[in-house]
Formats: structure tokens, sequence, C-alpha cells
């Protein structure tokens, strides 16, 4: 479970915040491409981002390339607020 020390890391890293979001708002399995595509970011950019919000409990590996968020439901508000604010 992350603390509030990785979520204030997540403020300082903007584009690890935009492809969490990302993953929250679709809700289900993404891969780093279509990631990439929506946000305008390099697939590397997106999978540097996807992989330390994996070292930070925050998403989950589907299979090679393909992430979603971790955190449950009642989480996503809270979350989006918290990054936003």
């Amino acid at each position: 479970m992350a603390g509030s020390e990785e979520l204030d890391g997540l403020r300082r890293a903007e584009s690890q915040r935009q492809v969490l979001l990302y993953l929250v708002e679709r809700g289900e399995p993404v891969s780093s491409k279509e990631v990439a595509d929506a946000l305008s970011l390099t697939v590397n950019a997106v999978n540097i981002a996807l992989f330390n919000l994996f070292n930070k409990g925050l998403v989950d590996r589907v299979s090679r390339g393909v992430y979603r968020y971790k955190l449950g439901p009642i989480m996503v508000k809270l979350l989006e607020k918290y990054l936003k604010g």
C-alpha cells in the first residue's frame, strides 16, 4: 500500500502522474503504447513511469507492457483530488 511519501513523489513526477491518472480513468488494463499515444509521450517515457509506479505499488503488470491501476475504486476519487490539488 502506498504511503504519503510515495504520493508526494508522484506530485513531483509529472509523467508518472499523467500515466497513473490515465490508467485510473480507463479502469482497465492498457498497453504502454496506448498510454504513450493518448498522452503524447514517448513509449520509453511511459515505460519508465510505469516501472516507477509499479515499484511504488500503484499499478499492476497484467502482461508484458500492459498495466492497470492497483487502487480500489473508493481510492480513485481521493487520488484524483490529491494529485490535482
